[in-house]
């Protein structure tokens, strides 16, 4: 926890000028000015919003390691308990979102798997519609340009992708166009044989 000593120090002395002259000597009404203020600089800052420290960023692995230290030790105090809490659900978070992003993954790869073979995705739009879109992964690169592209065009798809990592872009066989997928709604995938079917939490 970090503490503005200056604040602290201004604070002592504002308490120091309110009883000065009351018979303590100054070396004694400082350092009792100066216990108040810390006292009050600690007990705000323990009333104060809990910042978290970006955990939100931490992978499964490192905070059940962190986890596992915490719980080992023999005593952890008001702080300690709180941290691991915060460990704790920063850590079910993190397994969340790391299963998300092995889903999406997974569906990636599923309908790449096509390849110039058609496949069929069932996905709900924005708009909360169900739509069937037929589609032929490979065909999508006859259609675009990629590295023949522009430098801005290559720029302007790499920030997409890296914004909304859940869009898969595809080629729709039916409006013989290019489409983007989302892979966060995509409840089934018909590809090589085989039907896959994903809940939509």
């Amino acid at each position: 926890m970090h503490y503005d000593r200056a604040e602290i120090m201004k604070a002592a002395w504002v308490i120091v000028r309110r009883f000065q002259g009351n018979g303590e000597t100054l070396p004694a009404l400082l350092s009792r000015a100066l216990t108040s203020a810390w006292f009050t600089a600690k007990l705000n800052a323990s009333a104060a919003p809990r910042q978290p420290e970006a955990l939100e960023a931490r992978s499964v692995t490192d905070l059940q390691a962190q986890i596992q230290d915490m719980e080992n030790r023999d005593t952890l105090g008001h702080e300690g308990i709180q941290r691991l809490a915060d460990l704790r659900a920063a850590c079910r978070a993190a397994e969340q979102r790391e299963r998300a992003a092995a889903e999406l993954e997974e569906k990636r790869a599923l309908i790449a798997s096509a390849e110039g073979r058609f496949a069929t995705v069932v996905f709900t739009k924005k708009d909360g519609t169900r739509r069937v879109m037929r589609i032929q992964p490979a065909k999508l690169k006859y259609h675009v340009k990629g590295d023949a592209a522009c430098e801005a065009a290559q720029k302007a798809v790499k920030t997409r992708a890296a914004r909304h990592p859940n869009l898969m872009p595809v080629w729709d066989t039916e409006a013989a166009a290019p489409r983007s997928v989302n892979l966060e709604t995509v409840s089934r995938i018909a590809v090589n044989g085989a039907v896959h079917e994903y809940p939509i939490h």
